[in-house]
């Protein structure tokens, strides 16, 4: 019954099929043929409702053009009757009806407007309405007949399909029920019927496919048990996805390297990329995405996680999957395990780094190796010291030019190699004591510690000082000799020089007064610990200023020169003959026994009054005044013996000069003391009264006379006589003699320090340092705290330093100086020349500018020999970086030639005159 039922029912469906299939072909033509019909029916109505208005067109010309409404009323009606219009109405030019018939219907299917004209006159326009029932009926009509073919040719197919399908049906319920056993595994089946026909050859096709499939499947599960015999058991993960990324199979290996077994795996919703760590997922995914196009891949590495959460490093390799037809199938994959190789490539990397920072570093020390060898080759080269590397076998590593320069070697020689015996051997200067300096180096070698300075004289005169410095490699390993020659042959000769100026007298080679104080105070301690008495011996030249005023200052100099060699012709070898400044010279004698002192006085008196001295063809008569004090019959202790000395010589003086005088205690001699004391306390009463002011005198550059800066000079109010000024000469060297000078120094400085602070717009201003207070240690403290505590740039302050008070002490002169300098003050030597070796020590005194003495500035314009020493002094000043300060600038002409001469900064009375209130203070000075 049930077999019945699905034949008829698959009867019923075959049928239903072909009568749908044709009832649909038939509503396709009856519709196309409904189309057509509608189309012949609408151009028919067209072309009648143009036919009808073109005839109502002609028809109302005339009634419109002669405003005949009755004929147009008759035409209008006459035609609406015979031509099945639903309304016509008709309008004249002015828009107005003048006949309508029929109903307007906005519905109808033609519809046509049309204006009525004749010989181009516009009379008006007509409107006519064409109903489409005739459309209408004959669509009806035509349906209706369709509809009756179409169900008389369903009927007859519906027949025709009845009786056909019953055979074929048959035939193929075989076929099923062959499948239905295929399909429940029985592959041994064979249908009958097989013939000519379409069934027997689709029967026929269906036995040898049957056949084709028991044989393909036995090879199949054969293959399978194969497949998973291999699969199954394999080390590494093994799965199979799908085009679209679906798991298809996985092998059990999954559970023994994750943790997931096969069932879980394919349970994911996306494998492999729910097991890939988060950090890899991105990068897989989109390696995933790309592969399963169909691309091989192999060697992609990334972390996947267990199920017991730790993870691993793995690697995945694919390639695509095709069937017999080369349809692509999807990837076949495998993951294994690179833990090991990871660890080995990560301590392979780490070693690797490792070794590249060792080289970078190796590389980094070699190239800063070769630049610091560069350096020092660079710096060994240019120095001025010889240098010369001995290798611990005594042989040469290494010598730089001006060894070769020192020993007089020709650089084209080659000594690297040689023993230093050799290599000194090829010397062209020979050794003073050839024996004393083999023993040396003989010395030298076997030891190895720092030796000391050891001094090789040279035939030629010159002294080469010689250092040993062992050198020791990082491991304290004793590896050579370092040996440092200079050639101190000149330093020597300067040094001697400068020993012998700082003692002596610039212009007489007496020793000076800082010297004389030495020998006095060092004779009074002889005389205290041998109980002889000394004598000291003070004299000037009389009359000396009128000379200088007379005949200038060449004159007073050439004069003092005759002096200073007559009386040294007298003086003893243990005697000390000093020139103290000026005219004033002073005598010691360490043993005065008897009337030694006094026949000595006598001589000297003598011997100056005998000098013959002519200047510009004159003859000139000097004489002298002298007198002598002993220790420690006049005196206690130095200073109160140099002023009897002084005293007695101005008792000489009063005694009508040309003679000498023992120091005497009367009342007159006590008088002259005080009075000469008496200074002392006037400059103490200044300083108390502030009775001392300063005057100041521009310095101006020489190229456009603009303001440098200012020159403070001090000047003293006298207390007498407030309206008068005592000039600085007349007080500054008693002010040195007595000390006070260091107080008046003191004064200046924090005078002007105050000044600059309170008024920043000023220029900078010099004050002059004396002799005394170079020697005064706690001056650049004074001077440094003075700048700081009010807030003043060092480079405003210019100290200026006399040359006699600076070559009297070089040692002093050169600590001040140093000092100065690492303030920032600036340095200015004053009174430049009036030495005879001033250009010797000029390099050693680190001063910013040299002020020329005026004694060469006043009469430049007529003095060819002040031209030629200006010229030299400017030379040598500005070769050596200083700036030049010309003073007693008194014309423009002077002016003019020493801008030609290259001097800098210029000042004198032609430029503006020492004033209390100068012009670039802006009357800041009260």
């Amino acid at each position: 019954m049930k077999s019945w039922l699905d034949q008829l029912s698959l009867r019923y469906k075959l049928t239903f099929a072909a009568l749908a299939v044709e009832g649909i072909m038939l509503a396709f033509l009856i519709g196309n043929g409904m189309q057509s019909t509608n189309r012949e029916l609408q151009q028919q109505g067209e072309q009648r409702v143009t036919e009808l208005a073109k005839m109502l067109s002609v028809a109302l010309q005339a009634p419109l053009s002669q405003q005949d409404d009755a004929s147009t009323r008759d035409i209008i009606e006459t035609l609406l009757d015979s031509n099945g219009l639903k309304m016509i109405e008709v309008r004249d030019s002015r828009n107005r009806i003048v006949h309508q018939v029929g109903a307007d219907d906005a519905d109808a299917d033609f519809r046509r407007q049309i204006p009525i004209e004749l010989a181009g006159q516009r009379y008006g326009e007509a409107i006519l309405v064409l109903s489409g029932r005739f459309i209408e009926e004959a669509r009806a009509r035509y349906i209706q007949q369709s509809l009756i073919i179409a169900a008389l040719a369903l009927l007859l197919t519906s027949l025709l399909l009845a009786l056909s399908s019953s055979w074929v049906i048959r035939r193929f319920t075989l076929l099923t029920r062959a499948s239905k056993q295929m399909a429940q595994g029985d592959l041994n089946i064979k249908l009958a019927g097989e013939g000519g026909d379409e069934i027997g050859q689709l029967i026929a096709t269906f036995n040898s496919m049957a056949e084709s499939v028991r044989v393909n499947v036995e090879r199949a599960r054969e293959n399978e048990a194969r497949f998973h015999a291999i699969a199954d058991y394999t080390h590494d993960i093994e799965f199979w996805l799908a085009p679209n990324g679906k798991l298809l199979w996985i092998n059990p290996s999954v559970e023994r390297m994750l943790g997931f077994s096969v069932e879980e795996c394919m349970a994911l919703a996306s494998f492999p990329s729910d097991i890939i760590h988060p950090e890899d997922r991105a990068a897989a995914e989109f390696q995933m995405r790309q592969s399963l196009r169909g691309s091989a891949g192999q060697g992609y590495t990334f972390r996947i996680c267990r199920k017991d959460g730790g993870h691993f490093w793995a690697m995945a390799n694919w390639q695509p999957i095709h069937d017999g037809n080369h349809v692509y199938q999807g990837l076949r994959a495998s993951i294994h395990s690179i833990d090991d190789i990871k660890a080995t490539e990560a301590d392979l990397r780490h070693a690797l780094n490792e070794l590249r920072m060792a080289e970078t570093l190796q590389r980094k020390y070699l190239e800063e190796i070769d630049q610091e060898r560069a350096r020092l080759v660079s710096l060994l080269s240019a120095m001025n010291l010889g240098i010369l590397f001995v290798a611990a076998d005594g042989r040469v590593v290494y010598h730089n030019p001006a060894f070769n320069h020192t020993w007089m070697i020709d650089e084209s020689i080659e000594l690297i190699g040689l023993p230093v015996h050799d290599a000194l051997a090829k010397s062209n200067s020979a050794l003073a004591r050839p024996d004393h300096f083999s023993n040396h180096l003989l010395s030298v070698l076997e030891t190895r510690e720092i030796s000391d300075s050891f001094e090789i004289a040279m035939t030629d005169g010159r002294v080469i000082t010689e250092l040993d410095y062992p050198v020791r490699d990082r491991d304290g390993h004793f590896i050579g000799h370092l040996w440092v020659y200079e050639d101190i042959t000149r330093e020597r000769q300067t040094a001697e020089q400068l020993v012998y100026l700082a003692e002596r007298d610039a212009l007489t080679g007496l020793y000076n007064r800082h010297r004389f104080q030495q020998e006095l105070t060092r004779t009074m301690l002889e005389t205290d610990r041998h109980f002889i008495p000394c004598a000291v011996m003070f004299f000037d030249l009389d009359e000396f200023k009128t000379i200088n005023d007379t005949y200038g200052h060449r004159a007073g100099d050439a004069l003092l020169i005759r002096v200073a060699g007559e009386v040294s012709a007298l003086i003893r070898r243990n005697e000390v003959l000093a020139r103290l400044g000026g005219d004033e010279f002073a005598v010691l004698l360490p043993a005065a026994q008897g009337n030694e002192a006094e026949a000595l006085a006598d001589r000297v008196i003598h011997a100056v009054s005998q000098i013959p001295f002519r200047f510009e063809g004159r003859n000139l008569r000097v004489t002298a005044s002298l007198g002598i004090a002993y220790y420690p019959t006049h005196a206690a202790d130095a200073d109160e013996l140099v002023a009897r000395a002084d005293i007695a010589m101005y008792q000489a003086k009063q005694a009508g000069k040309n003679t000498w005088r023992v120091f005497r205690a009367d009342l007159e001699a006590d008088t002259e003391m005080r009075n000469r004391l008496s200074w002392s306390e006037r400059i103490s009463n200044a300083l108390e009264k502030n009775l001392f002011e300063l005057h100041f005198q521009g310095v101006y550059r020489t190229d456009d006379r603009a303001l440098s800066h200012l020159e403070a000079l001090i000047r003293m109010v006298d207390e007498r006589n407030p309206d008068q000024l005592i000039m600085p000469a007349h007080f500054i060297q008693l002010a040195e003699k007595s000390g006070r000078i260091l107080d008046i120094d003191r004064w200046v400085i924090g005078t002007v320090v105050q000044m600059l602070a309170n008024n920043p717009g000023i220029p900078p201003i010099a004050v002059n340092l004396s002799g005394r207070s170079l020697s005064e240690p706690s001056l650049p403290q004074y001077i440094s705290e003075s700048l700081r505590t009010r807030s003043v740039n060092p480079s405003r302050l210019i100290v200026e330093i006399t040359e006699t008070a600076a070559v009297s002490d070089l040692h002093d002169a050169q600590r001040m100086i140093e000092a100065l300098r690492q303030m920032g003050c600036g340095i200015s030597l004053d009174d430049f020349g009036v030495g005879f070796a001033s250009f010797a020590y000029l390099k050693h005194l680190k001063v910013d500018t040299i002020k020329i003495d005026g004694m060469f500035i006043r009469d430049l314009i007529s003095d060819p020999d002040n031209q030629v020493f200006v010229q030299a002094m400017v030379s040598v000043a500005l070769g050596l970086g200083k700036s030049v300060v010309a003073e007693y600038v008194g014309d423009g002409k002077t002016l003019s030639l020493l801008r030609q001469f290259g001097v800098d900064l210029v000042q004198g009375y032609y430029l503006d005159k020492p004033v209390r209130k100068h012009p670039a203070l802006q009357d800041l000075i009260e």
